[in-house]
């Protein structure tokens, strides 16, 4: 009896074909099985493993499928995660996907295909700092403000930078960034949605402005900036109408989703990184922002109006008053909060000013709203976060391929005038960029999981931009 099954995959060898997910996507498999299996669902796993090796097989046979597959995952993948203390099985398969799949990748296309991942400076520097950070795993084993934990759930999330070498490397055509790009907005569109209605019922409850801000919903707003600074740039720059209309629509979702998270810095720096961008590239086309802008807000404070009848004036209150307290300096207790975390900030710098603290590591702050001391880790600028954690010299690398890439963005948006989607990526990288320099100060980019992709998403736009149709 012949028990073979009449599956075919006529290239498929471990030696000569060897693509992006030959051996990831078995760490992939984890995945589905992470997000099924619970106590109580144990049988269904394994029944689902069968399935999971055939995807296994289709995605060797497929090898964009990793990363178009990869941009589906990212919505548990940046919705979760929130530095809570138990780690699941989810969080583990995720992890697998995610940092293994790269880390095979990187294995493969180094040591099993022969290929070159570093075409520029950038790729070297980033890579060889990430890959040194490593050693600052001692610290934490040496260290009573860190654990080997703490550290290595900070350290992985460096490398989902380094998601912009495969896309670069994979998608050659159009068709694979708008593929990528569509997929990655409707995750994005997912998750802003919901973020969206659960305002909505939150706010549809508030009787004082304090509960108006008590009710926003911030979760992974530096996405939706991201989102919010690449499709103004389609907007503006897209040569049909029909992609103009659309990337208007996007660009004002997310515009939205930014704003009822009442963080002003994001709504600053997003508004900055445009114009900027603008100013530098096409200052005709700050007209046509503005345009766009008063039109948007008449339109948003009309909605707001229907949506909350009764309480739509607190609302925009809440709001104004938010832009207003930016320039009480210190008087905003907000405000006051960072100085207090800056002054205890350096003088940890100051012990540890060149190997730093070690990542994962905690510290004592005061805290003036609860008028207490609490221990934290997270720190709200970006720029101490990596000189405290990691050290002068990776605070050098890691900011040196930042500055590298706005200043190769500036170089490419100003040259490809006469190519729409080059300069749409290119732009969209430099303002992108923009924005998180100045979001950096007060909103941590290295913290979470979303600043991280949001890195990648940019360098990846930014090295498109250059490569398309330009096979290396």
């Amino acid at each position: 009896m012949n028990l073979a099954l009449p599956l075919k995959f006529p290239n498929l060898r471990l030696s000569g074909n060897t693509d992006v997910i030959v051996m990831s996507l078995l760490v992939a498999a984890l995945v589905p099985v992470g997000l099924l299996l619970t106590d109580v669902m144990n049988v269904l796993a394994l029944v689902a493993l069968p399935m999971v090796i055939l995807m296994v097989m289709l995605f060797v046979r497929y090898p964009r499928l990793w990363l178009y597959t990869g941009a589906v995952v990212n919505y548990f993948w940046v919705s979760s995660g929130s530095g809570e203390e138990e780690i699941t099985l989810k969080e583990y398969a995720l992890v697998a996907f995610i940092i293994g799949g790269l880390w095979i990748w990187l294995f493969s296309m180094v040591f099993i295909k022969k290929r070159r991942i570093v075409r520029n400076v950038g790729d070297r520097v980033l890579l060889t700092a990430i890959f040194g950070a490593s050693m600052t795993i001692v610290l934490a084993m040496v260290n009573d403000g860190s654990t080997v934990m703490n550290w290595l759930r900070e350290y992985l999330l460096f490398y989902t930078m380094l998601y912009y070498l495969p896309w670069r490397e994979h998608f050659t055509e159009r068709k694979h960034i708008f593929t990528f790009l569509a997929l990655t907005a409707g995750v994005f569109l997912v998750i802003g949605g919901t973020n969206l209605w659960k305002y909505v019922k939150a706010a549809s409850n508030v009787l004082y402005a304090f509960e108006v801000w008590t009710s926003r919903k911030s979760l992974n707003t530096h996405i939706f900036l991201c989102a919010t600074v690449l499709c103004s740039m389609g907007a503006l720059y897209a040569s049909t109408r029909k992609a103009r209309l659309g990337m208007i629509s996007l660009t004002a979702f997310f515009a939205v989703v930014v704003l009822v998270s009442f963080s002003r810095g994001f709504w600053i720096s997003g508004i900055i990184g445009i114009m900027a961008t603008l100013w530098l590239l096409d200052k005709r086309k700050l007209v046509l922002f503005a345009l766009y802008g008063l039109i948007g807000g008449i339109i948003f404070i009309g909605v707001v109006q229907i949506v909350f009848p009764d309480k739509s004036v607190l609302i925009l209150k809440v709001i104004q008053a938010r832009l207003a307290s930016s320039a009480q300096g210190t008087k905003d207790v907000s405000l006051l909060s960072r100085v207090y975390e800056t002054q205890a900030i350096f003088s940890h710098i100051s012990y540890y000013p060149f190997g730093g603290t070690g990542m994962g590591f905690a510290f004592m702050i005061f805290e003036p709203l609860k008028r207490n001391f609490i221990r934290v880790s997270f720190i709200h600028n970006g720029y101490l976060y990596v000189w405290m954690k990691l050290g002068l010299p990776f605070f050098f690398a890691f900011y040196g391929v930042w500055i590298y890439m706005m200043r190769k963005a500036y170089v490419l948006a100003r040259n490809n005038s006469d190519v729409p989607l080059r300069r749409i990526l290119a732009a969209g990288g430099f303002g992108g960029l923009v924005a998180f320099t100045l979001l950096n100060i007060t909103s941590s980019i290295p913290e979470g999981r979303d600043g991280f992709y949001c890195l990648s998403v940019l360098y990846a736009a930014i090295n498109l931009a250059d490569s398309l149709n330009n096979p290396q």
